[in-house]
């Protein structure tokens, strides 16, 4: 509604009432205070040529359609003639979504009035091309809206058919609606009270959507149980969405019309009609992908002309006040198209790992990148992730993949690939003993070299070493690959936190990737690509956006360095856990399985890593709740290089 003031400052009240001791207005102070009214919205007790309640209903009228946008209004000069006086006025209207505010200038007559001035009212005085029983009017014009793309520049998200289905109420029974109401709820698998409540909070001819369904979707319906439900509505339409409703939805989000609560956050950037993002780069690139609608400003005229008998007529001889006239545009800006967001999505390796974790009944993920740019080529959640980026924001304990950054811990205290290190069936470190997994192979036991220790996995090796290796060292090598790193993707992610300062039982358990170290599938595909790459390699989701990427603390990794460490990832495949990747074709494999236990479940229950990479591709498999990483992640981990490979 426009904002109304029913009482003026006082100042304002002796300047336009005048006092008996006060000096004659020269029309300067009338003119301020009218400029003040018309930039409030608000006459008060300003004297016009007709009741000051007038001429505030005709210019609250004037302004229906341009509500709650109201200008800021200034005096840039008062001429005055023996008893009348042109008052100079300079409006700036800061339209929806225009950088450049909307000015022009007016003008407004006065006459003496003793001591005081009289203002005469006209709408000239609000915009010069206003006549008598116009109103003004806004609308918007949305230009196109952009697509998200692919690596290969072909649009991922882009216009496609759907269907909007409700209830059409016009001819129904208030119970007719609501039997409607309930069949179509049903048959969609949607609340049913709540789709009911809101048919019936409705008007009597109003059409109620339930829900705005792809049309593939909306095929895939019973069609003749939707045809018997009285009032159903299926409107066509197109919205931009993916190839499918789960390819990338985390990544991508998804788009729908403007709401209330939409409309009240965006502080006027987003006005009634237009398409917004929720969620992923839908959201996190609105601006961009959205552009900047077009407005036009009119003067139109106002419901009642359309009684009236006798009107003037304009130059052309037609009424401006005939509502069938056409609008008089006072002012046009028009829509500038959204800018396209380019991703390093590659479909084919998306849809794969979208494949490959279908079957997966606990929260899941696969990252596959590319270790020569940082490039992520797919980001995929099972469906038990539920909606959530369990490969972006998850935080777990990363397991034994985390001996990775062990290992270079270790190399940094002059230790090599063939450093002997003592794997025994247990190890007892600050009073917590510590086991091998399950089934350990008994010929890699005793005295082995840190490459057979990393190949078999042999968690007593390495809480062996947590007096020597201290944990911000551990930290630091962490860091070195990648782990920590501050970098911007253009969405949220974890990219690892391992603490500096645990000690005693905790840090001896960080040494395999327990304690309090965490880390996300997204911060493991970074450390797999770090060792391939022989450099930190911080990710990357956007094409052309700046990620500011630092890396954390931590002296850089060296070629040498990665060199041993990949000489460690080779041995698993050859003669440890990740066998299977073994006869892939092409470049030589390499990787490394975690399992890392978490919960009071007795045994515990586990998370299953894997981490491996093939040329130049480097994945992350995790799934919260596996088997051993090998025996869970393994296949996952080879379906996705095969298809990289392919």
């Amino acid at each position: 509604m426009i904002r109304r003031v029913t009482v003026l400052l006082l100042a304002l009240s002796l300047v336009l009432g005048g006092a008996a001791c006060s000096a004659p207005d020269d029309g300067t102070s009338t003119a301020d205070a009218l400029a003040k009214a018309l930039s409030s919205h608000t006459v008060g007790e300003l004297g016009f040529d007709k009741s000051g309640a007038e001429v505030q209903k005709e210019l609250t009228e004037l302004a229906e359609g341009i509500d709650p946008v109201w200008p800021e209004v200034t005096v840039s000069g008062v001429e005055v003639t023996d008893d009348t006086a042109r008052v100079s006025l300079n409006y700036a209207w800061k339209l929806p979504n225009l950088e450049k505010p909307w000015t022009y200038a007016t003008g407004a007559d006065m006459k003496r009035n003793g001591k005081s001035w009289t203002i005469t009212w006209s709408p000239e005085m609000v915009e010069p091309k206003l006549a008598a029983g116009e109103r003004i009017a806004i609308s918007t014009k949305y230009g196109q809206r952009a697509s998200i793309l692919s690596a290969d520049g072909e649009a991922i998200v882009k216009d496609r058919p759907v269907r909007t289905v409700g209830i059409n109420k016009d001819g129904l029974t208030a119970s007719g609606a609501k039997t409607s109401a309930d069949a179509l709820a049903t048959l969609l698998d949607i609340d049913v009270t709540a789709y009911q409540a809101k048919v019936e909070a409705y008007g009597p001819v109003a059409f109620v959507d339930a829900v705005t369904l792809r049309e593939e979707a909306f095929n895939a319906l019973d069609q003749g149980k939707l045809k018997a439900i009285d009032g159903l509505l299926a409107t066509p339409g197109t919205l931009p969405l993916a190839p499918s409703r789960t390819f990338a939805s985390a990544i991508l989000g998804t788009v729908h019309e403007a709401t209330a609560e939409d409309i009240e956050k965006s502080e006027g950037k987003v006005v009634a009609g237009q398409i917004v993002g929720s969620g992923g780069l839908q959201s996190a690139f609105n601006a961009q992908l959205s552009g900047t609608p077009g407005v036009t400003v009119t003067a139109v005229a106002a419901p009642a002309a359309a009684t009236r008998t006798a009107a003037p007529t304009d130059d052309a001889g037609t009424s401006p006040t005939d509502p069938n006239a056409p609008a008089k545009v006072l002012y046009t800006a028009d829509p500038v198209d959204g800018k396209d967001v380019k991703t390093t999505l590659v479909p084919g390796l998306q849809s794969a790992a979208e494949d490959a974790l279908g079957s997966v009944k606990t929260p899941s993920s696969i990252v596959v990148m590319r270790p020569s740019t940082g490039a992520i080529l797919a980001s995929a959640n099972g469906p038990d992730s539920n909606g959530y980026n369990t490969a972006f924001l998850g935080q777990y304990a990363p397991g034994s993949t985390f001996k990775i950054a062990t290992s270079l811990g270790l190399f940094r205290l002059g230790m090599n690939p063939a450093s002997t290190v003592s794997c025994t069936t247990e190890y007892t470190a600050d009073g917590k003993k510590f086991l091998n997994a399950p089934g350990y192979a008994a010929e890699a036991t005793g005295e082995v070299s840190l490459t057979t220790a990393v190949a078999h996995s042999c968690n007593t090796a390495f809480v062996s070493q947590f007096e020597k290796l201290a944990q911000d060292k551990l930290a630091d090598a962490a860091g070195a690959l990648g782990i920590g790193m501050t970098n911007d993707l253009g969405l949220d992610a974890f990219t690892g936190a391992v603490p500096r300062d645990s000690a005693g039982t905790e840090h001896a358990a960080s040494m395999i990737g327990q304690g309090k170290i965490l880390v996300s599938p997204l911060a493991m595909a970074s450390l797999m690509s770090t060792v391939v790459k022989g450099s930190t390699v911080a990710p990357v989701l956007i094409d052309g956006h700046d990620g500011k990427a630092k890396p954390a603390d931590g002296a850089v990794l060296t070629a040498k360095e990665a060199g041993d460490l990949r000489t460690l990832m080779r041995a698993v495949v050859t003669d440890g856990y990740l066998d299977s990747l073994a006869d892939l074709p092409g470049a030589e494999a390499i990787g490394k399985t975690g399992t890392a236990e978490y919960g009071t479940d007795d045994p515990p229950r586990t998370h299953s890593w894997v981490i491996a990479a093939q040329g130049d591709i480097a994945v992350a498999v995790f799934v919260e709740d596996g088997d051993l990483g090998a025996v869970t992640g393994g296949p996952l981990a080879k379906t996705m290089l095969a298809a990289a490979a392919g």
